[in-house]
């Protein structure tokens, strides 16, 4: 029987992973997270701090045959930045550490953001995964800089495992409850007076499909995952018939604050993408990975809106 050990259960995608895995023949599946799930699936959960003895004790107690670590998004507006960023970096350490005792573990798949990246004025037109980082994030980008370390420190100890890193594009769609979907929804989008940031998006169903993906066909590495194509940051909101309303930095600030009082908090390295943008080459994820998303960005932004684009309907 072969066992998966799935973190980040909580989440939307991590939960909607483990309803698909549970449907592999000879796969048994189980959940931990610090947080309870928002799907339901009925594999066993255990709500367990990542960060902390017990979880490592619980992984080698499991010895699973492959790990999926999803517990890395950014979850500062919920825990905190203190306990966010010990969430992802600590629990990093703990879980990689664990992996590298474990003697049954054959492959890790970990997801990343392309967050890591940053986004500045200096930034490349196009990043890769060599490119170099642009300082821009904030505390998550580094979070996220420490956890790739760890996953690299600990491929190159024990070469008998495989460690995939995927690094996503923002997941925009209209059941993902994240700080760039609910950004992008609003009836009237603040934007920053004289900026208009080009931008990759991933759709919800493919964040769920390369997963079950990287999964199922090892590949070790680190690939960029987003749907084809960009959009600039104007044309999305024109397809998602909402109202722009461009402003000077300093009252685009007052809106975001704003924005954080009536709940839609973003972080800094989401607020840095609205303003410079993003796009990231994709050439590993179809070439040696082997992925291809189903939707390109222009189809993920329309399904974001609840529009179906007319090539999907036919």
């Amino acid at each position: 029987m072969r066992r998966i050990l799935v973190t980040g259960a909580a989440t939307r995608t991590g939960g909607r992973l483990i309803q698909h895995l549970e449907r592999i023949p000879n796969a048994e599946v189980f959940a931990v997270d610090d947080l309870d799930p928002v799907e339901r699936f009925s594999s066993h959960f255990e709500r367990l701090d990542i960060d902390h003895l017990s979880f490592a004790r619980y992984l080698l107690d499991l010895k699973p045959h492959t790990v999926v670590h999803l517990q890395t998004v950014d979850r500062s507006a919920l825990h905190g930045a203190t306990r966010a960023h010990e969430e992802t970096t600590v629990g990093a350490q703990a879980l990689f550490g664990a992996i590298g005792r474990c003697t049954t573990v054959r492959h890790v798949v970990v997801k990343s953001d392309g967050a890591v990246y940053g986004a500045g004025p200096r930034s490349p037109s196009v990043v890769t995964v060599k490119s170099r980082l642009e300082p821009t994030g904030g505390r998550y980008q580094r979070d996220l800089e420490q956890m790739e370390l760890f996953v690299r420190e600990t491929a190159e100890r024990h070469d008998h495992v495989d460690y995939t890193i995927l690094r996503l594009a923002p997941i925009f769609g209209p059941t993902i409850a994240n700080p760039i979907s609910a950004y992008l929804t609003l009836p009237g989008v603040p934007t920053l007076l004289g900026f208009d940031p080009r931008l990759q998006l991933l759709s919800e169903s493919d964040a769920l499909r390369v997963f079950l993906h990287a999964i199922e066909r090892p590949a070790p590495g680190t690939f960029n995952v987003a749907g084809r194509g960009q959009l600039y940051l104007s044309r999305i909101l024109r397809l998602g018939r909402r109202v722009p309303q461009p402003l000077p930095k300093r009252a685009f600030h007052a809106a975001l604050r704003g924005l954080e009082r009536s709940g839609i908090a973003l972080p800094k390295h989401t607020i840095a993408l609205l303003k410079h943008g993003r796009v990231m080459g994709t050439t590993g994820m179809e070439s040696v990975l082997g992925f291809v998303p189903e939707f390109t960005c222009r189809q993920t932004t329309m399904v974001g809106y609840g529009r179906v684009p007319a090539e999907v309907r036919q």
